[in-house]
């Protein structure tokens, strides 16, 4: 009696250490790593949050940009050259046999002529508008190649569900022809056939597996991430192949690398500017204090250097065909950025127009499968024609996979080639 009274209370404990390291775990889960947990589900747009952060193209064309901040900063001071100061010192003798101190101390800013500082800047700016430009459209493309990775992906994802289901199906169907062979109902070659065709589904199971491995390590490598769930990556197919494309917010220019040709350009200009603008001297002003034993002078100083051999030959002659070659590049781009556009928008209405064909047939598609399952069930249909119905069924869903994932595929195209970013 005492033992059974104590029971109670032992179970009472155990519950309660149960419940707290029951609330334990999930602390443990739910509280927030130092490093940052990895979120369950990554949505589209999660995964373009992670290529903004982690994709090498991206880090690599920021890292361009910080650099070229450099140019502009030096270019920015009033003058480009330091004031030089000059110091001479040494001992003399006099002529009556004294000994004195000669002391030379001057000072001289060297100036530019003909703009140089302006055209300078001209050109560092025109420099970091173009490494701007350049991550803008480094953007445009990565966000495009994870969107595709990704809808790749999700493809993957739902076609692995669909033979696996197609799988399932076929083992069931080796089992009732095994037991209608049993039965004397249908002949020994019917259970071969259904092996065979559960044999075909298993294998396409195994591929469509290995297909969503490679898929999500091609996706990662895009990122430049990696995650530890295998599953991580999920979001809505259908929803994102009959979204809308977006269309570019009113007040927005030119594409970024229309607009980064521009300021190459630009840059180009201004560098081959300044190189012919060498030809003109520049000069240093300065004053000059000296001490020749017991006399003083003070002195204003002129220095010009002659520019009779170096003239900026290279710097101009660099500069006009780069220069050149950005004006070709820019020519042709505005004729190239418009047909893509067009391009990708005849893409995307044939996609949609196909999809919203196979959407009509898939009711169909459920009503032909139960239907053909109860004719074979029932001894109405043999197990070819059963099996011709189930692949057809199979490469009918597939079929509409694979429209899902080309409108998908030919909106993000379409917002790429417009310069829409997400």
């Amino acid at each position: 009696m005492r033992a059974a009274r104590l029971l109670p209370k032992r179970s009472s404990s155990v519950s309660i250490r149960s419940a707290t390291a029951a609330l334990g775990l999930a602390a443990a889960l739910l509280w927030p790593r130092p490093g940052g947990a990895a979120p369950s589900r990554i949505t589209l747009q999660d995964a373009f949050a992670l290529a903004r952060q982690h994709a090498p193209a991206l880090v690599e064309a920021r890292a361009r940009v910080r650099a070229a901040q450099g140019p502009v900063a030096s270019a920015a001071p009033l003058l480009r050259e330091n004031p030089q100061l000059d110091l001479q010192v040494g001992p003399r003798r006099q002529a009556n046999g004294n000994r004195g101190l000669d002391v030379a101390v001057g000072l001289a800013q060297p100036f530019e002529l003909g703009g140089k500082q302006g055209l300078r800047r001209e050109a560092a700016r025109a420099g970091l508008s173009m490494e701007e430009a350049r991550l803008r459209d480094a953007e445009r493309l990565v966000l495009g190649d994870v969107a595709a990775a990704y809808l790749r992906l999700l493809q993957a994802g739902e076609r692995l569900k669909l033979v696996s289901s197609a799988a399932e199906a076929a083992a069931r169907t080796v089992q009732a022809t095994e037991r209608r062979y049993e039965a004397g109902d249908v002949p020994a070659v019917d259970v071969n056939v259904a092996k065979v065709a559960r044999a075909r589904a298993l294998a396409e199971v195994q591929v469509a597996r290995g297909e969503v491995s490679a898929l999500r390590a091609e996706l990662e490598g895009r990122l430049g991430y990696r995650t530890q769930d295998a599953g991580a990556f999920d979001d809505d197919l259908r929803a994102l192949a009959l979204a809308s494309p977006r269309a570019p917010p009113e007040g927005t220019g030119t594409r970024a690398d229309l607009v980064a040709l521009e300021q190459e350009q630009a840059q180009a200009k201004a560098a081959a500017t300044l190189g012919r603008r060498q030809a003109l001297p520049d000069v240093a002003l300065g004053v000059r204090y000296q001490k020749e034993a017991v006399e003083t002078v003070f002195l204003g100083t002129l220095s010009v250097p002659l520019p009779l051999f170096a003239r900026g030959q290279e710097a101009s002659l660099v500069g006009e065909a780069a220069a050149s070659r950005a004006e070709a590049e820019l020519r042709a781009a505005r004729v190239t950025v418009p047909a893509q556009v067009q391009a990708a928008t005849d893409r995307y209405r044939a996609s949609r127009d196909a999809l919203g064909t196979l959407e009509e047939v898939l009711p169909l598609l459920d009503d032909n499968e139960a239907l053909a399952q109860r004719s074979y069930d029932a001894g109405e249909m043999d197990l070819a024609a059963f099996l011709l119905i189930r692949r057809d069924t199979l490469e009918a869903r597939a079929a509409w996979l694979d429209g899902l994932t080309r409108a998908a595929l030919a909106r993000v195209q379409l917002e790429v080639e417009t310069g829409v970013l997400p």
